[in-house]
């Protein structure tokens, strides 16, 4: 069964700065991040319990080339994974 991925502003507002980020280190790497997020986030759809759980409820799946964590927490009433985050393992996180 699919979930269907919920986006929050916070999460947004991380994958555009995170896009950002990435294509001042080099042009065409905030594309390359874009297309490595999408293929963790198609995985969990189909597979929502695939991050580890890391506090309360909220899970933390690595994306598989860059190093960014995508937080999220699956609501199993409503079939939703919301993403609550995307942030870079070294950087300093605005929370």
């Amino acid at each position: 069964m699919s979930f269907v991925l919920v986006t929050t502003a916070n999460a947004r507002r991380d994958i555009q700065e995170a896009i950002d980020w990435e294509n001042r280190r080099q042009l065409g790497l905030g594309k390359r991040f874009l297309i490595d997020l999408d293929e963790k986030l198609s995985a969990l759809v189909t597979t929502p319990y695939l991050g580890s759980v890391r506090y309360l409820d909220v899970r933390c799946l690595p994306t598989y080339i860059f190093q960014y964590l995508i937080h999220y927490t699956v609501d199993e009433v409503n079939q939703r994974i919301v993403i609550l985050r995307v942030l870079h393992t070294s950087r300093k996180p605005a929370w």
